[in-house]
């Protein structure tokens, strides 16, 4: 593994200027956070015993606007890292309910003192019944577009967090390639890959491992809403075959950063492509070639997209794109190729610092296809592959 061990505390920091110079620019005195994937990148991490406590938000955090440490109102202060002052640290805030509510209106005018315009990430029913007449004189706003800005450059910090999460995905996953042979069940591939990730490190997985049984052909396979490839379909307890066409997929989180781990595997003692779905490898490295040069800062999300079609037309499934951040979510802005359009990509430019997975796909039905997921971090000069796994047993 490439680069040295990120300093969490140097990234914490520069995060929070980060976000204060967004709040400044969206002319926001505050934030406040409910989602976790934000809450992470304000270096509150939730519990992972909070996992699946989905029926209500039990952490709440408060941005000031001057760059300085958030205030956390939490159960539990396992995710709250030491530079948060202890006065800073709150008790939780039942925001599901009227009286939690009037609770948080308190808190964002004792804490975020003279705010006038104060962004918010997701609103539970309450908080959009209650909140903005709660806080009387201070306006709530949309958060999102002063969040995106902080978050979709990485520091050198946050690029390290991602490289390291990925390692630990991809030496987790030739436990699983080696495994891969006729009469192994899909949830033992599971079993392998999640043993090995946590003994490596890692902090959580945040998909089901996906190791997709792909028909040869779109006839063949599940029916899908789009007509296209049924990809991703649930794993379960079923024998792989001898030449049964796997596509995997899976995901993990080292220190609040994900990962994203995607390949085009045969089952087979000796795994070797026949020429047509080999056809189907080689173009897709020239899609991926094709994108790559187009890499480096001021190009466009557009340019990207007109890259790949001008190899491969038809580079994505239905239901996909041809890529998508990476971060503190495992697909955040930019989105690449998406059904926003053409309009959209070319308006989004490359900037140094972004971090985006490129997933093109080559399919020919009664064939097959390839599919490989590519982490890429632009540079100042062009870009780095964060992904270093390579293509077995296509190369």
């Amino acid at each position: 593994m490439h680069g040295g061990l990120p300093d969490l505390v140097r990234m914490r920091a520069e995060r929070w200027r980060r976000l204060a110079d967004a709040l400044r620019e969206e002319g926001l005195d505050g934030l406040v956070l409910v989602g976790p994937s934000n809450q992470e990148y304000a270096g509150v991490a939730r519990p992972v015993a909070e996992a699946m406590r989905m029926h209500y938000e039990p952490v709440v955090v408060l941005v000031p606007a001057g760059g300085e440490p958030p205030h956390v109102f939490t159960a539990t202060a396992e995710g709250v890292p030491p530079e948060v002052p202890a006065e800073r640290v709150h008790a939780p805030l039942a925001i599901e309910f009227p009286e939690g509510v009037a609770a948080l209106a308190r808190a964002v005018q004792e804490c975020l003192p003279g705010a006038r315009r104060v962004g918010i990430d997701e609103l539970t029913g309450p908080l959009l019944v209650g909140l903005p007449a709660a806080l009387g004189s201070v306006e709530l706003c949309d958060g999102a577009p002063a969040l995106g800005r902080a978050r979709l450059r990485k520091t050198r910090d946050e690029v390290e967090c991602i490289r390291r999460a990925q390692w630990i995905n991809e030496m987790a996953m030739q436990d699983v390639e080696r495994a891969l042979r006729p009469g192994v069940r899909q949830n033992e591939l599971s079993g392998l890959f999640l043993r090995r990730a946590f003994e490596l490190g890692a902090s959580a997985s945040i998909i089901d491992p996906v190791w997709n049984l792909t028909p040869r052909s779109i006839a063949a396979g599940t029916r899908t809403a789009n007509g296209d490839v049924g990809f991703p379909l649930a794993s379960d307890d079923r024998f792989l075959r001898e030449s049964d066409l796997v596509l995997s997929d899976t995901g993990l989180t080292w220190n609040g950063y994900h990962s994203d781990f995607g390949k085009t595997w045969i089952c087979s003692v000796d795994p070797r492509p026949d020429p047509e779905l080999r056809a189907c490898y080689e173009r897709w490295r020239e899609v991926l070639a094709a994108v790559l040069a187009q890499i480096r800062p001021g190009a466009s999300c557009g340019d990207l997209v007109r890259a790949a079609a001008g190899v491969e037309k038809k580079h994505a499934l239905a239901h996909f794109y041809l890529g998508h951040g990476l971060g503190c979510d495992s697909s955040e802005s930019p989105y690449i190729g998406s059904d926003l359009g053409q309009a959209f990509d070319d308006s989004v430019p490359l900037v140094a610092g972004m971090v985006f997975v490129l997933e093109p796909v080559v399919w020919r039905d009664g064939v097959g296809g390839y599919r490989s997921e590519e982490i890429v971090h632009v540079t100042d000069d062009g870009y780095e592959m964060l992904t270093t796994y390579g293509w077995s047993p296509f190369a």
